[in-house]
């Protein structure tokens, strides 16, 4: 009985499905991701923009589970409270929505002269 070809089958399979899950695995690391060092303010801006970006509500810096988290990371961190939190969004929303105003109007006025 020739079991020979089954096993090494079995084996070239395994090998090849664990090479598969190694290049995925370095292919989705965090060096992709920019390291930014570590200051009160980065990690405000960076809560800012989660909460903006994915919509986050302010008060997740009162959650105990991303307080645990902050903690574990960088122990000793005081985290923003959310009023500055929802400050800062409204500060951000604002400057952005005048450079968007200041894009429309230059889109806008271009179309005026292309036009003609």
């Amino acid at each position: 009985m020739d079991t020979d070809h089954g096993t090494k089958n079995l084996k070239t399979g395994m090998e090849s499905c664990e090479k598969f899950q190694q290049d995925e695995t370095d292919s989705s690391t965090l060096s992709s991701v920019p390291t930014i060092p570590y200051s009160p303010i980065n990690h405000q801006t960076l809560l800012v923009l989660q909460c903006a970006d994915s919509m986050w509500p302010f008060n997740i810096v009162n959650n105990k589970f991303y307080q645990m988290q902050v903690q574990m990371l960088c122990p000793g961190t005081k985290l923003p409270s959310c009023n500055t939190i929802q400050r800062d969004t409204i500060h951000l929303f604002k400057a952005m929505s005048l450079h968007v105003q200041q894009y429309f109007q230059v889109i806008f006025i271009y179309h005026l002269f292309t036009e003609i």
